[in-house]
């Protein structure tokens, strides 16, 4: 664990250090990116190694000679921060050219510091053990992505967003609290390890309570609310570590309450997959009536949740059913799916963010012939946009062919299960085609034709620090859809 406290520790430095040094804007943002950055990739290295190494790394502080706050990387852990790291890592290194108003430079100084204690409390989220460094760190998470949602707080839309984003994050907060309350309740224990013995009752109020409060992160319908509003309002960077990792947090913790709960029942399966389908169909088609460029790949995050949940169901019901071949179908699906969720959609934030640092407008109706001067960010925007519509050889393909193979498996199933699993592979379909439309209308009027106005005729692609992490994204999307 010393590795990955020290990995954190540098990060937290790279916030630190723009506080400062705001009056030398070009050595403040270089500073806090080069920092949190280096730290995200010791931090990458270490998760690689431990993912690959599977064994129990664990740690424990004392908390006001009170509590022991308790930390544990396993190979859930070890996945979920390869996505943290890997994303925060590209999206410190893109902020460098982003963060470019020296007017702002005491507000970018707060910036990178707030940007460094997300990525930290991100990870303290999927390697705490206990109630307490779980909340702690999971709050920490919370109102560190707030601050970074208000920003640009002198806009009204952008304070109103925060606020939203705000209650949402701690009526989510309140119902996880309230499911922890209940283990403790009933086990005396602040440790997970103690809710295997919860009597089965207990359990499903849990699960339930639970999968509202990590539901209300992850952006799952009906709790999105927040989402299509937050994400836009953010600095393009700041929305794709949210879209890209920080949602997912809330699927690590359905994943982790469902492994401590150690209670096989079909019941939680049902209910996530229900949710799955529910989140992916709606959120697709919200996001065809989108004329806001960021707004609609925010509502595209609520889609791919689905498609996560779809998968996770459909493993839930496997072990319930005993179908060793549904259930890992359906988690590796689920699983896989995080991961190239994180890389195809901060690829596209990406994108979006430079389409709105060149043009001052995220309007899709405003912009038009693009890719003639922005090539590179055309090419990469639509390497994205093939990916996240599930075509081949790209990595979004392969995450939902498991989910649907996982899927054929449970037509062999009993009515309930046959009927769901039925459901979720139409469901996939239909997302799949409504995405692929989706996404030939932003790439056609965005990037092809002619500009629609002055705004889009006179652009360029300055800024490599923008550009990098971008090829880098659409690069991983085609090794992982070649090579899965």
């Amino acid at each position: 664990m010393n590795h990955f406290f020290f990995a954190l520790a540098l990060i937290l430095y790279g916030g630190l250090v723009p506080l400062f040094f705001r009056r030398q804007f070009v050595f403040m943002k270089a500073a806090g990116a080069l920092s949190i950055g280096f730290g995200c990739l010791l931090g990458l290295v270490d998760a690689i190694f431990k993912l690959f190494h599977p064994q129990i790394y664990s740690a424990s502080f004392r908390y006001l000679n009170t509590f022991s706050l308790t930390f544990q990387i396993d190979a859930l852990s070890s996945f979920f921060l390869i996505a943290i790291f890997t994303v925060s890592l590209l999206a410190a290194l893109y902020s460098f050219h982003y963060m470019d108003n020296p007017a702002k430079a005491v507000r970018t100084a707060v910036h990178y510091f707030f940007f460094s204690l997300l990525v930290t409390a991100m990870a303290l989220v999927v390697t705490a053990n206990n109630l307490i460094s779980f909340m702690l760190s999971w709050e920490i998470m919370s109102l560190s992505s707030f601050f970074l949602v208000v920003y640009n707080y002198e806009t009204a839309e952008n304070r109103q967003a925060g606020y939203l984003y705000f209650v949402f994050s701690q009526v989510g907060a309140l119902f996880i609290f309230a499911a922890f309350a209940v283990m403790y309740a009933h086990t005396g224990s602040i440790g997970f390890d103690a809710a295997a013995d919860l009597p089965d009752a207990a359990k499903i109020l849990v699960f339930v309570l639970a999968f509202i409060g990590f539901g209300s992160k992850a952006g799952v319908f009906p709790f999105h609310v927040w989402l299509p509003h937050a994400h836009p309002a953010a600095s393009s960077h700041i929305s794709a570590v949210m879209s890209g990792v920080m949602i997912k947090t809330g699927i690590y913790g359905i994943l982790r309450v469902y492994a401590v709960l150690d209670w096989p029942t079909a019941l939680f399966g049902d209910i996530v997959l229900v949710a799955g389908i529910v989140s992916g169909v709606l959120g697709v088609v919200y996001a065809l009536g989108q004329h806001d460029l960021k707004r609609l790949l925010a509502y595209h995050s609520v889609e791919n949740i689905g498609i996560i949940l779809i998968g996770i169901g459909i493993g839930m019901i496997g072990v319930s059913a005993e179908k060793p071949a549904m259930a890992v179908l359906g988690f590796a699906g689920g699983l896989l799916h995080v991961l190239n969720h994180s890389i195809f959609k901060s690829l596209l934030f990406m994108g979006a963010g430079m389409v709105l640092r060149k043009t001052g407008t995220r309007s899709i109706d405003l912009l038009g012939g693009l890719i003639k001067k922005m090539k590179i960010t055309g090419t990469t925007f639509l390497i994205g946009s093939l990916a996240i519509s599930g075509l081949p050889p790209l990595n979004g393909f392969v995450s939902e062919f498991l989910i649907y193979l996982g899927g054929f498996r449970g037509l062999t199933l009993g009515r309930t299960d046959f009927a769901l699993s039925l459901l979720a592979i139409v469901s996939l379909a239909v997302i799949g085609g409504l995405a692929l439309a989706c996404f030939t209308k932003v790439v056609g009027v965005v990037f092809q034709g002619e500009p629609r106005s002055r705004a889009a005729e006179n652009v360029d692609e300055k800024g490599p620090m923008m550009l990098i992490p971008m090829l880098v994204l659409a690069a991983a999307c085609i090794v992982i859809g070649v090579f899965p």
